[in-house]
């Protein structure tokens, strides 16, 4: 049976109602029952961030790990798990986090968005807050794209917000729908990828966010940023468990592949191949020119994250807690999964010959661990 993650959070009525699959009845009870509780949960938000459950966002820059989570988007080293600063440095029950914080291509700014409908620019080095964007009605579930000269962010409120590196609101541009994913910006077109929980991807122009072509409606919503090669192809996967890959020029499929569920996590190109996973638990590996599949690996869990690449190593966790290392074909590196007591939602990050893995525990937000898997340290928050 399909298995859905138990510990997403965001407009899930938007998602019950755009996202659509081939479910079973007792499948379609049990997303009924989890969609009371998150809208619930997502109702109380609105007055304390402590009701809310998601999971942690996290980047790396220079050593440094950002992750955005619950109450305070943190800095820590990376070498060694010291938390370095917070944001904000004590906890508010109107502040909390779900999007990775995005860093600006100069390094002087880190954006993020909170799920109180406020886009922060804060200062890297030291988390004090530069600016803020007040202009959403709805969280912030993506990541935002930040260029040169611009941010872009999109929202639950079915925007996509272009701003200046001010923070002053250059255009907006709206979809049917929430957007959960990173935009993409691509230097060919001087354009942005939107993917959209209303099954449609996107293009409009980065200077004045005016459309340039939408796809017709998909066969499921899309919750992952595509991947883009070098020869201008884009690779995305749907809830529909359908995996493209789309040629932006004439505006259509290459080819297509059937995944076993949902696919949520956004795709990694490496080499020839296309990697993606689906909440069925399975890692895939496709030719990328034609869409064979060059092998499938079953996981235990849910797979919601997109796959590390390091050193051609496959790093993908699981809902289930658990660690695959695979090389390039599909074999293992580590003769077993290494398993934590928790759940690993968000892709791993790689620093320094070290693999951070955030993780929805009770005991840690982050674990490292050295490239044979024997575990480097733990970061948890001091309350």
């Amino acid at each position: 049976m399909d298995s859905l993650p138990s510990n997403f959070i965001g407009n899930f009525t938007q998602m019950f109602l755009y996202a659509k699959g081939r479910i079973n009845k007792i499948l379609q009870r049990s997303i009924f029952t989890f969609f009371l509780l998150v809208s619930a949960s997502i109702l109380t938000a609105c007055s304390s961030a402590g009701m809310m459950s998601n999971w942690p966002g996290a980047i790396i820059q220079e050593g440094v790990i950002y992750v955005a989570y619950q109450a305070h988007v943190y800095a820590v080293r990376a070498t060694n798990g010291e938390e370095l600063w917070r944001f904000p440095k004590e906890a508010d029950n109107k502040v909390s986090f779900y999007a990775p914080p995005a860093l600006s291509p100069d390094g002087n700014q880190l954006i993020a968005g909170g799920f109180n409908h406020v886009l922060y620019s804060l200062d890297p080095k030291s988390g004090s807050e530069q600016w803020r964007f007040e202009e959403s009605k709805y969280p912030y579930i993506a990541s935002p794209l930040v260029t040169e000269d611009s941010i872009y962010a999109p929202t639950n409120d079915h925007l996509l917000y272009a701003l200046d590196r001010k923070g002053n609101r250059r255009w907006e541009f709206k979809t049917s729908a929430p957007i959960w994913a990173r935009p993409l910006y691509d230097p060919s077109c001087e354009c942005i990828y939107i993917a959209c929980l209303d099954h449609i991807l996107y293009a409009v122009k980065a200077e004045d966010g005016s459309l340039l072509w939408q796809t017709e409606r998909l066969e499921g919503a899309i919750a992952n940023s595509p991947a883009l090669s070098e020869d201008g192809i884009l690779y995305f996967g749907t809830f529909g468990k359908l995996f493209h890959a789309f040629d932006p020029r004439s505006k259509t499929d290459l080819w297509t592949y059937t995944a076993s569920n949902w696919i949520w996590g956004s795709p990694v190109l490496i080499e020839d191949q296309v990697l993606f996973t689906d909440l069925s638990g399975n890692i895939f590996a496709l030719d990328a020119k034609s869409g064979a599949e060059r092998w499938k690996v079953a996981t235990q869990a849910a797979i919601t994250a997109q796959p590390l690449v390091y050193n051609n190593v496959i790093y993908v966790g699981n809902e289930a807690g658990e660690v695959y290392a695979l090389d390039l074909k599909g074999n293992f590196v580590w003769p077993q999964p290494k398993q934590f007591d928790g759940k690993i939602l968000a892709a791993a990050l790689t620093s320094e010959d070290l693999v951070v893995l955030p993780l929805v525990a009770k005991d840690h937000l982050m674990v490292a661990l050295h490239l044979d898997g024997e575990q480097a340290w733990a970061y948890q928050p001091v309350k």
